[in-house]
């Protein structure tokens, strides 16, 4: 269900910078957010009051601090994370125009395939 809610206007600014080098839709971009957020939260090697420090500038936050395990416990709690229904259609949509869908392993842009209307070549 989606729900209205209030946004400063310079973090919705930066939501929106956020989301245009991202090549996602706004809606998407909080989410994903959301879901960092939630994760760092929730993961005790990491601990919301190591990010609030870092928030407020009084405590760098560097994630090399974490032993490898760690590192690859979050980034796996972070792949675990299921896409909503509004980046799945952002997604679909950029499949059907042709348009860039992700990075290959060199770092190269995937295009999707574009959908030709009928009776087009």
């Amino acid at each position: 269900m989606a729900q209205a809610v209030k946004i400063s206007d310079v973090e919705m600014n930066a939501l929106r910078d956020a989301a245009r080098l991202s090549s996602r839709s706004i809606s998407g971009q909080a989410e994903h957010w959301i879901r960092i957020g939630r994760a760092i939260e929730r993961d005790p090697a990491i601990g919301y009051s190591r990010i609030e420090m870092a928030l407020r500038g009084l405590e760098p936050l560097v994630l090399d601090s974490l032993d490898e395990a760690a590192q690859n416990a979050f980034f796996e709690q972070m792949g675990e994370a299921q896409p909503t229904t509004v980046e799945q259609d952002f997604w679909r949509d950029r499949q059907r125009r042709g348009v860039g869908v992700g990075l290959d392993d060199k770092d190269n842009l995937v295009l999707g395939s574009a959908v030709k209307a009928p009776g087009r070549r």
